[in-house]
């Protein structure tokens, strides 16, 4: 399966279940972010659904648009998911169950750029903690 095929695959299931909140599941990020494969692991048969923000995944569930939300609370390296220990309480949502999933993180640069030229990492916050000792280590 080709990386655009992999992207365009919730849409095609999608539309193949004709657009059916009750098989749709929303998560916070992109395709391809931990979030999205999340979903895809723990309930391969709903159809994920991107959202910009976790209030909008959370709002697709009370709208209709989606049956299920799922949304990161904690990871064992970094700590709680802040935003969401905020947000769920006043959502009346309700945690159904719960998916571990193994994070691995890549530092990637140019082709020419050797470690001891890169001294700066960007990446998302939760990111960055997690990898913190080991950007540590190398200095950046």
């Amino acid at each position: 399966m080709t990386s655009e095929e992999f992207y365009q695959l919730p849409e095609a299931k999608l539309k193949a279940l004709g657009g059916d909140p009750a098989q749709t599941i929303c998560f916070q990020g992109e395709a391809g972010a931990y979030s999205h494969l999340a979903c895809l692991e723990a309930l391969p048969e709903m159809v994920p659904m991107a959202c910009n923000t976790f209030e909008e995944a959370m709002e697709r569930v009370h709208n209709g648009t989606a049956s299920r939300v799922l949304l990161p609370v904690e990871n064992s390296i970094y700590g709680r998911v802040a935003d969401i220990h905020h947000l769920l309480p006043g959502s009346g949502l309700y945690i159904v169950g719960e998916h571990f999933m193994r994070v691995h993180h890549m530092l990637l640069g140019l082709k020419q750029a050797t470690l001891d030229q890169i001294t700066t990492a960007r990446s998302h916050a939760m990111a960055l903690g997690q990898c913190m000792k080991s950007m540590r280590e190398l200095g950046i």
